[in-house]
Formats: structure tokens, sequence, C-alpha cells
């Protein structure tokens, strides 16, 4: 049989490319909006209560062997507008992968709307923008249900 090899670009929903231009390079976990910081966020129609993330460069459970007190997720970058966060992070485990995750705010909070996952971080927000638009290749990223854990 075949193996399946994911396309070269990603097809985030028309929504979030539509903003990419608007979206403004976020550094900090803690400059994030407060919900997302929180958790107030849901997941497939679940709530993300207990989502932590270490700051860019701290320490975080990159491995299947946790370190106590550590969260599983490192922010690279965030980029949000009023409306759209794109959260760029890396996550341990017994796989350590890094994700893209866009939330939506909406009349109930912020929801999650497309997830994709990768075998490197990304370098920088022109880089993402132009790989969510197609303009540059996200060979070995795909694209992922948002479901359980992101």
């Amino acid at each position: 049989m075949p193996l399946v090899t994911p396309p070269p670009y990603l097809s985030p929903p028309p929504a979030i490319v539509q903003q990419l231009g608007e979206v403004k390079r976020i550094d900090r976990f803690t400059a994030l909006p407060v919900g997302i910081q929180k958790g107030a966020f849901r997941v497939d129609g679940f709530s993300a209560a207990g989502w932590k993330m270490a700051e860019p460069g701290g320490p975080f459970s990159a491995t299947d062997e946790p370190i106590p007190g550590a969260p599983g997720r490192r922010l690279i970058f965030a980029a949000c507008n009023p409306q759209l966060c794109l959260i760029h992070y890396e996550k341990g485990g017994v796989q350590h992968m890094w994700e893209i995750l866009a939330l939506s705010l909406g009349a109930h909070g912020w929801s999650a709307i497309w997830n994709a996952t990768g075998p490197h971080a990304i370098a920088n927000l022109d880089s993402m923008r132009a790989m969510l638009r197609g303009q540059a290749s996200a060979a070995r990223w795909s694209e992922q249900w948002v479901k359980g854990d992101f």
C-alpha cells in the first residue's frame, strides 16, 4: 500500500487568510488576550480549562517525562487582531511537534477554528503568512481536526 504524502500547502479557512494582513505579532504568552491565557475558549465544544503554556525560551515538558510544574507547551510567537489569534507553539510528549492553533472570537467567547502540526518552528510572522496564503510550501505540515489534546 503506498504512503499518502500530505499536500505541500495548507488550506486554512478563508476567514483566517483574509485577516492575515491585520494580525500583529505577539512575543509573550502573557500578552495574549486574557481569555486565551486562562484557557477560556472552546475546542470542539469542550472547555480548554487548564491550558498552560511556557513563555518563549522558558522551561516546558518537551518529552513524555514531564518536568514537575512545567507546562507541556511553549510559545514560539502568536499573531492577533481583535477577532483572531494564531498561536504558534511547540508541544512536548511522546512526539515533540510544532503547532499553529487559530482561535476566533465570537458571541460566546474564543473558539478554536483550525489547527495544523509540523516538524519544525516557523521562523517569523511573514513566513507564517506566506505558508497560510499558499505562497510558501508547508511540506510535512498537516491540518487536523481541532479536537482533544490540540
